[in-house]
C-alpha cells in the first residue's frame, strides 16, 4: 500500500512539473496557423516590425478562421477601426467557444480591442474600461504565465501591464524573479528593461542594456533597437538624438505604433522648443 502513495506522490510531482514547463495549448488544430502567430509575437515585439506581423496574423486566419485568440491580436493590431469593430463584434459573439486558460487569455485581448474601438471612437467610458482590462489582465496572466513559464510574449505582455499599474521600479523587481534565465536575453524584454531604468534616469544602465539589444538583433533593417534607444534619449533630454532614432525606426516600418507615437512626440516638443527660441529672440 505504501508503494502505491508513493508511486501517486512521483506521479503528481512529474504531472505538475511537465504542466509547469510547458507551454499553452490554443485551440487551433493547425499547425500552420500557430506557427504564423508565434512568427507575428517575434515580428511585432523582438524586431518592432508590425507590417510583417499583421500579415503573419492574417496568414494564420487564412489557415484557421475560427482561431479566435488569433483574431483577437490581428484585432489588436490593424489601424482599420471598421474592420476592428467587426473583429469585436465576432470576438463577442464567439468567446464562449474558447474554455480553459486560453479563455483567460482572450478575455484579455477582446477587452483591449473594446477599449482601443471606444477610444478611437472618443467614447467617455474608454478610460474606466481601460482600468478594468488593466486588473483583468494583472489576474489573469498572472495566472498564466506562472503556470506556463515558457510563454515568452504572454510573460511580456503581463510585464507590460504590471509596469502601467505600479511603475518601473517594481517591475523591474518582479523581471528579476520571474524571468527564465534564457528570457533575460528576448529582445522585447531588453528593450522594456532599458526603457524602464530610463525612466528612473539610469541612463548609463539604460544605454548599456540598449547596446546589448543592438548586438543581439545584429540587423540594422529591424526598427526595435531603434526605437528604444528614442526612448531612451527622450527621456534623458537629447532631443535630437531621440529624433534621429525615432525617424529611424518610423522609417524602417511606418506601422510600428510605438516608433511613430515617439516621432509624434519628439516633434511636438522639438516645435514647442523651436517656438520659444523665436519668443527668446523677439524680446531680445
Amino acid at each position: 500500500m505504501k508503494s502505491i502513495y508513493v508511486y501517486l506522490l512521483v506521479f503528481l510531482i512529474i504531472s505538475c512539473a511537465s504542466s509547469t514547463n510547458s507551454e499553452l495549448t490554443y485551440s487551433t488544430s493547425s499547425e500552420k496557423a500557430l506557427e504564423e502567430f508565434r512568427k507575428g509575437w517575434v515580428q511585432i515585439m523582438d524586431e518592432g516590425r508590425y507590417s510583417a506581423a499583421e500579415d503573419s496574423y492574417r496568414n494564420a486566419l487564412e489557415y484557421d478562421p475560427d482561431f479566435l485568440v488569433g483574431k483577437s491580436v490581428l484585432a489588436r493590431l490593424t489601424l482599420d477601426l471598421d474592420e476592428r469593430l467587426e473583429f469585436e463584434k465576432e470576438l463577442f459573439a464567439k468567446k464562449e467557444e474558447v474554455q480553459g486558460d486560453e479563455r483567460l487569455v482572450l478575455d484579455v485581448y477582446q477587452g483591449l480591442v473594446r477599449y482601443t474601438n471606444l477610444r478611437d471612437q472618443g467614447a467617455p467610458q474608454a478610460g474606466k474600461i481601460l482600468n478594468e482590462v488593466i486588473q483583468t489582465a494583472e489576474k489573469n496572466l498572472r495566472y498564466v504565465v506562472h503556470k506556463y513559464p515558457k510563454e515568452t510574449y504572454l510573460k511580456a505582455e503581463y510585464i507590460e501591464f504590471l509596469h502601467s499599474r505600479y511603475g518601473p521600479k517594481q517591475t523591474l523587481d518582479s523581471m528579476a524573479t520571474l524571468l527564465l534565465p534564457e528570457q533575460k536575453k528576448n529582445p522585447f524584454l531588453m528593450g522594456v528593461s532599458a526603457s524602464m531604468h530610463a525612466e528612473l534616469d539610469q541612463f548609463d544602465v539604460a544605454l548599456q542594456k540598449a547596446e546589448e539589444l543592438e548586438k543581439i538583433i545584429n540587423d540594422p533593417t529591424q526598427p526595435k533597437a531603434y526605437a528604444v534607444y528614442a526612448y531612451i534619449y527622450l527621456k534623458k533630454g537629447d532631443l535630437q538624438l531621440a529624433k534621429t532614432n525615432a525617424d529611424k525606426a518610423n522609417e524602417l516600418d511606418p506601422l510600428n505604433l510605438d516608433a511613430s507615437r515617439l516621432k509624434e512626440r519628439i516633434d511636438t516638443l522639438l516645435a514647442k522648443q523651436d517656438e520659444s527660441s523665436d519668443e527668446q529672440e523677439v524680446k531680445q
